[in-house]
């Protein structure tokens, strides 16, 4: 153990080194703050830029199987090649909403469960078909917009 005679010396000397180099330690201390904020900024603009062009995408999509979805009950295109494109939309409407949010996440999930549970009625006319699918991508549609809206 030390002598209480050994350790006045000691910080004697450490506090006049701290003096001697206090401005190295100053610009030390705000390079390190520095790089540390613009590494947390840098991630959060590439996050918010994931968000949008994902959002931005999803947007698009919808407006996409919306049209599909009229033309199979409103305008009787009953077509294999309607079908299909249908699906690749809600598909790509599922797996796009995962990037924006867990909110947006559930409700494109449940646009490809109304599509799923309805795409047979749309062709029967099925008015409940298409106001169930409807439904869902307007509550798709409003919550990516509030997602996107509240980035900053």
């Amino acid at each position: 153990m030390a002598e209480p005679h050994e350790t006045v010396p000691f910080r004697r000397q450490f506090i006049a080194s701290v003096r001697r180099n206090a401005v190295a330690l100053i610009s030390l201390t705000v390079a390190l703050f520095g790089t540390s904020y613009n590494t947390w900024r840098n991630q959060t603009t590439e996050a918010h830029r994931n968000t949008r062009a994902a959002g931005f995408m999803v947007l698009e999509t919808l407006g996409q199987l919306q049209e599909i979805a009229d033309r199979r009950y409103y305008g009787g295109d009953h077509s294999d090649e309607n079908r299909l494109s249908g699906w690749g939309k809600v598909t790509v409407i599922r797996d796009m909403s995962t990037l924006v949010s867990v909110n947006v996440d559930t409700q494109g999930h449940a646009v490809f469960a109304a599509w799923q549970e309805n795409v047979d009625k749309l062709d029967t006319g099925d008015a409940q078909a298409e106001e169930s699918v409807t439904r869902a991508i307007s509550a798709l549609r409003d919550g990516v917009i509030a997602d996107l809206r509240a980035l900053n």
